[in-house]
């Protein structure tokens, strides 16, 4: 028995997280060439979730997986619109290379190495207390298992 085209998609989105990561929300998509050997271009998704707040990831190609473009862009359902994968979306990404934005959504591995840019409106008594989380802190290090500092009194 042969799978179906809907199937295929779903196992091959198996492992990914989407990007904007709620439903509906769209992101611009581009693809921008880089100026490093690493990679010849990324993959950007821009978001602007407010006046005063945006936010921008951006990936490697090698850890997209597809593209979902849907059609219209006011009422997002997967059925509707064009999902671009594999060779299809190799041409695509070359089509666009620093020219063509699309709205729509990425899927990209879950372990993808990502940068993540954020655009803040603040005052500037909010920006003088704003600090992103730093090495130490324990919203970006729970997972230390040998924690430095004093245990409690338990040696």
């Amino acid at each position: 028995m042969s799978k179906s085209p809907e199937q295929l998609r779903a196992m091959a989105l198996s492992g990914t997280v989407s990007i904007p990561p709620r439903f509906p929300d769209l992101a611009i998509i581009s693809f921008e060439t880089c100026d490093n050997s690493t990679s010849p271009f990324v993959v950007v998704a821009y978001q602007k979730l407010s006046p005063k707040l945006s936010i921008k990831r951006t990936f490697f190609p090698s850890d997209l997986k597809c593209i979902f473009v849907p059609e219209p862009t006011s009422y997002v359902d997967l059925e509707n619109g064009e999902w671009f994968e594999g060779n299809q979306l190799l041409k695509k990404a070359q089509l666009m290379l620093d020219s063509t934005k699309v709205e729509g959504i990425l899927y990209v591995r879950e372990q993808a190495q990502s940068l993540l840019e954020m655009e803040a409106g603040m005052t500037a008594a909010e920006s003088a207390e704003f600090y992103p989380p730093l090495p130490d802190d324990r919203s970006v290090n729970h997972y230390n298992m040998n924690p430095s500092g004093v245990s409690a009194g338990c040696d």
